[in-house]
């Protein structure tokens, strides 16, 4: 969970979101501090699987496993057993270095072998020029395939669209990532 240490270290993940290039103020920072903590209160502590009746948002630190450094961060917001809109955002220093097919791969993992969710609906660019990476470009359209909507919005074109539990299932077992394994864990 996103601890308040956290906000110095990963507010400046924002970079490159906003149009403006604003980045988030210590107050900014504070606040987002503490709606992710008001959020992620509402989680139960024993429950690590979502039920039918679930509703609200979790807000987790994305850390290394070397030394548990956070390089950024990843919003979910959960109704039932889907997980919506999730969010993935890492600070400059650490983008292109190859995490971000791994944190794909990671986020999945969480959102439906460790969380239970049934699919996993993501807002995604259609545009090719926000992705560098081919393989990483590659990873997200081979896993969110049933395309619901699309939008056009002053950034561009997006694409709604959602990725099940039986696509994960098919995706990893065919991925030559399936062996590899994956630290989750809840702090």
């Amino acid at each position: 969970m996103i601890e308040e240490s956290d906000m110095s270290i990963i507010a400046p993940a924002m970079t490159g979101v906003f149009a403006t290039g604003k980045l988030p103020n210590e107050t900014d920072k504070k606040y987002f501090y503490y709606k992710a903590n008001k959020q992620n209160s509402t989680f139960p502590t024993t429950q690590r699987v979502l039920a039918e009746g679930d509703k609200g948002h979790l807000n987790l630190t994305i850390c290394l496993k070397s030394d548990d450094s956070p390089i950024g961060y990843y919003i979910i917001k959960y109704i039932g057993t889907r997980v919506e809109n999730p969010m993935t955002a890492l600070i400059p220093e650490q983008r292109g270095q190859g995490f971000y097919s791994e944190i794909i791969i990671t986020k999945m993992r969480f959102n439906f072998d460790t969380l239970g969710a049934s699919e996993v609906m993501g807002i995604l660019p259609i545009s090719d020029s926000w992705l560098r990476n081919a393989a990483v470009k590659h990873t997200i359209d081979s896993l969110y395939t049933h395309d619901e909507k699309t939008y056009t919005i002053d950034q561009g074109e997006y694409r709604q669209t959602t990725a099940t539990k039986t696509d994960w299932d098919a995706w990893i077992a065919a991925s030559a990532k399936n062996s590899l394994s994956y630290n989750l864990t809840w702090n």
